[in-house]
């Protein structure tokens, strides 16, 4: 404690920054700046937060705040936001309230305050997380009015993560997993790279400190060894375009740490194997000099095939411009260009705060960048679950985005990894609820094909079409889930049950757990509680819950399969049924080249007129998710019939007590006529019809047997009528065969018995049948 007070006695402000330099800095790029104004705010705050400290236990408070101007006075902030950054914890940590900001410097800069204030510590006592996550609700909704307000949280964010080695080691972890899946993407999406690429850095060295460190002494060890080869290159650069009469400033491009250690992981490459790990940005001064600069590159190294991506005609979707090749510079060393101006330049790093730099405060508010905060707002108002909300907002807003191409050429920006479902329902009008095939880059594909890019797709639509339950495991975005599931909640409750039984029995076959109505409720319930946290009452309510999108039958196995300890690395042998047609084998292989991880073992081959295919495959997967979308969309290929499991070891089980049934059922006159003959039937009449009884009790409990393990693991022989002649036909053999040896040896059995026992087999097969009718209806 007294270190503490001494420390507070001998640090002030002042021995953290010079205000008057600051406000020198801030009048150099905005001259009408009101100094007067800035310093009361300054004062106002340094007076709020006197006592306070940082987490350190020596550094003043008011520190932070000034630091956080420090940020956005590097973005040329504006007057309003300056003094908000220098308030913006006054609400929060001190006696004052928004009000008080308000009567004293304005509504507007009380609005940006406001917006960046925690709720309640008080309030929220007893669930802090709820306070976080409706901390950022709150934020999101000021910034639909003002988008100003993300930029203050993310200077607040930038210096909280600079000084967050003062904080207990449990809360740098959730700090840091909360910026990388959060605030990084807000800043990417604003298109500000230099707050995204600092952010990232800083978040690597807490989330990967052991790969930070090693990643550290290998990218400087590559850029010492690569530094001549980089110098060349740049003086070639320059000489060539200065010899052309072209203005050029040539800089190397240093990819942040994260950035490589990404690619690294995602690749499985060393630092020194990643292509074009050298990389240069070519700064000319107009838009029209990018394309003179391109022609001057190409004439002076050779460019590599299929890595030119054209920015400025088709900017990325958070207003990113520049053009971009990829050349074999001095020493064949792929080298990565980035050619653009300087107005680009600057709108690369600084993103929608760019425009500060040219005065122009009110396009920030109608900058189509933050366009995607009001979706937001759409996805709080469909989700009660904090969870889900962030999940959501992850999923939906905060991906990598691609932008994509209709028809006639308009651009629609999605999240990467949206399907052809998801593009249907972004477009608007009834293209989503009518989907009923799709082209991409003039190919067909599935409606759950993943799109890229740079893609263009064209919808098939047709009013006979209405949105499918399982489409919901297909889409990503939250608007088209909304979309399904309010379809799905207009059904009536039998037919949601009817499609819910058969959604979950589907991905029950896929992932081998047999039959829903066989698996104990109870265990069932228990693995829904702790895995998904829905507590359910019956399978009745849990099939109706499935049935109207409520959850995913995928997220109930992965339940069931997580609690009974499932092995994630998922091998799988699957037979194909489809009409023979040309092309079919390289259709199915490349849906087997995009989901699973190996191919074991595959075997094609065609009936004896060649009008139909059958493919037996053997595959491993890393998820059970992954499992159902490569059935689903090997279902969809063209010709296809039949997409099925087979499980070896319920065939060879099948075949084996198939052989022993069929075996008895030949030696059993034989046994009979030999047990009839001898002496121990003659003397203990009573306990040798028992045995006889029991013995034909035994051959029709091995039938009753077969036919269960057949519909648990045949899906293909379950769902079709014509084979449940056979199953019904062969207790009718068997009865045959029975009705044969009581006559010809005799027997005096039982009749009641015999026909109790026939009874049993038949109401069996009868209810289970009555069973698949309802379903298949």
């Amino acid at each position: 404690m007294s270190v503490i007070i001494w420390c507070m006695k001998k640090l002030s402000y002042k021995d953290f920054f010079d205000i008057s330099t600051i406000v020198k800095q801030i009048h150099e790029y905005m001259p009408k700046f009101n100094e007067s104004k800035f310093i009361e705010a300054f004062e106002f705050a340094a007076s709020a937060h006197d006592g306070q400290l940082r987490k350190d236990g020596k550094t003043p408070y008011v520190v932070h705040p000034v630091m956080v101007v420090q940020i956005l006075a590097q973005m040329h902030a504006d007057e309003d936001v300056l003094i908000a950054g220098l308030l913006h914890d006054v609400p929060e940590d001190t006696e004052y309230t928004t009000d008080d900001v308000a009567k004293r410097f304005g509504n507007n800069v009380a609005f940006l305050v406001d917006g960046i204030t925690k709720l309640s510590k008080v309030y929220y006592q007893d669930n802090m997380p709820a306070r976080e996550v409706e901390s950022l609700k709150k934020m999101f909704l000021h910034s639909t009015k003002d988008p100003r307000v993300i930029l203050i949280k993310l200077a607040d964010r930038l210096h909280n993560m600079r000084t967050l080695k003062y904080v207990r080691d449990d809360k740098q972890l959730r700090i840091a997993r909360e910026t990388l899946s959060i605030y990084v993407p807000i800043a990417n999406l604003l298109g500000i790279q230099a707050i995204k690429t600092a952010l990232e850095d800083l978040c690597f060295t807490y989330l990967f400190p052991e790969e930070y460190q090693k990643l550290t002494v290998k990218v400087n060890g590559f850029n010492k060894r690569h530094k001549r080869v980089v110098d060349k290159m740049i003086s070639e650069i320059e000489s060539k375009c200065k010899k052309d009469g072209l203005n050029v400033e040539v800089q190397e491009r240093k990819k942040n740490l994260y950035s490589i250690y990404k690619k690294i992981s995602e690749s499985g490459k060393s630092i020194d194997d990643l292509e074009d790990r050298i990389a240069l940005r070519i700064i000319v001064n107009e838009d029209s000099d990018c394309y003179t600069a391109l022609g001057k590159m190409h004439d002076l190294y050779t460019p590599k095939h299929n890595r030119f991506r054209d920015y400025i005609a088709s900017p990325k979707p958070n207003g990113y411009q520049s053009v971009h090749t990829a050349v074999f510079g001095p020493e064949g060393f792929l080298t990565e260009l980035q050619i653009r101006s300087r107005k680009m330049q600057l709108e690369a790093e600084y993103g929608i705060a760019a425009h500060f730099f040219y005065n122009e405060k009110d396009k920030i508010l109608n900058d189509k960048r933050s366009s995607w905060v009001s979706k937001i707002i759409e996805i709080d108002k469909s989700e009660f679950d904090d969870k889900d909300f962030l999940d959501d907002l992850k999923l939906d807003i905060f991906e990598d985005r691609i932008i994509v191409f209709d028809a006639k050429g308009t651009t629609v920006d999605l999240p990467a990894g949206a399907s052809v479902i998801d593009f249907a329902y972004a477009i608007g009008g009834k293209s989503g609820d009518e989907l009923k095939k799709a082209e991409i880059n003039t190919n067909s594909v599935p409606i759950t094909a993943t799109l890229k890019s740079g893609d263009v797709v064209k919808l098939i639509t047709s009013k006979e079409v209405s949105p499918e339950l399982w489409w919901l495991s297909f889409v990503k975005t939250n608007f088209a889930k909304n979309k399904i599931k309010k379809h799905l909640k207009k059904i009536s409750k039998q037919k949601k049950i009817t499609l819910g039984y058969k959604a979950l029995q589907k991905e029950f076959d896929i992932s081998g757990l047999g039959l829903v109505e066989k698996i104990s409720f109870k265990k069932l319930k228990k693995a829904m509680k702790e895995y998904i946290g829905e507590n359910v009452n019956n399978l009745e309510e849990v099939l109706m819950l499935i049935g109207e999108g409520h959850f995913r039958s995928i997220d109930i196995v992965k339940a069931v399969q997580h609690s009974l300890k499932y092995d994630e690395n998922i091998k799988v042998t699957l037979k194909i049924v489809a009409d023979n047609r040309f092309g079919l084998l390289k259709d199915v292989y490349a849906v087997l080249y995009e989901h699973v991880s190996d191919i074991t073992f595959l075997k094609a081959w065609t009936s004896r007129k060649q009008k139909e295919a059958y493919f037996t495959i053997k595959v491993s997967l890393s998820d059970v998710s992954k499992v159902a979308r490569l059935f689903s969309e090997l279902e969809q290929i063209q010709g296809i019939n039949h997409v099925y499991r087979i499980s070896n070891r319920a065939l060879m089980t099948i075949w084996g007590l198939s052989f022993i049934t069929a075996t008895i059922w030949i030696l059993h006159p034989l046994a009979t006529s030999y047990f009839l003959k001898s002496d121990f039937f003659l003397e203990n009449r009573i306990i040798s019809e028992w045995i006889l009884n029991s013995t034909l009790l035994l051959l029709f409990l091995s039938i009753f047997y077969l036919t269960t393990l057949v519909r648990k693991y045949f899906p293909i022989i379950r769902n079709k009528k014509r084979l449940w002649l056979i199953i019904f036909s062969i207790p009718s053999l068997a009865m045959t065969v029975l009705f044969m040896e009581m006559f010809y040896f005799e027997l005096q059995l039982s009749w009641f018995t015999v026909l109790v026992e026939v009874a049993l087999i038949y109401a069996y097969l009868t209810r289970n049948f009555m069973s698949f009718s309802k379903g298949t209806n």
